[in-house]
């Protein structure tokens, strides 16, 4: 079982979230000459690294077992290889064209 944690833990916790939040709204609003991409993964590894801090604390991962970390790993792998095995498709594909859009709408 896990082990008893604090009420200032989660309070810290919660700061955390709040000052990453905070930063996220002045990452998108600040950080106009670096571009979209750049803005985006940005945003991504903030949100990643508010994402890890819910499941360690709220949901108490932070004290499991190290197997249960490949179990839960495994998943998120999945995904991501599905997501960039369509990268090229979606990114280089004839179909991204907005001209060709519009030329099949207007006949």
């Amino acid at each position: 079982m896990s082990a008893q944690i604090s009420t200032r833990v989660y309070w810290n916790v919660f700061f955390a979230l709040l000052a990453c939040t905070a930063l996220t709204v002045g990452q998108s609003q600040l950080f106009h000459a670096l571009g979209h991409g750049t803005n985006i993964a940005i945003g991504l590894v903030i949100a990643s690294f508010k994402a890890s801090i819910v499941t360690l604390f709220f949901m108490h991962l932070r004290h499991e077992k190290s197997y249960f970390y490949g179990v839960a790993l495994f998943p998120l792998v999945l995904v991501l290889v599905i997501l960039f095995s369509n990268f090229p498709d979606v990114a280089f594909g004839d179909h991204t064209t907005p001209g060709e859009v519009l030329k099949a709408a207007s006949h």
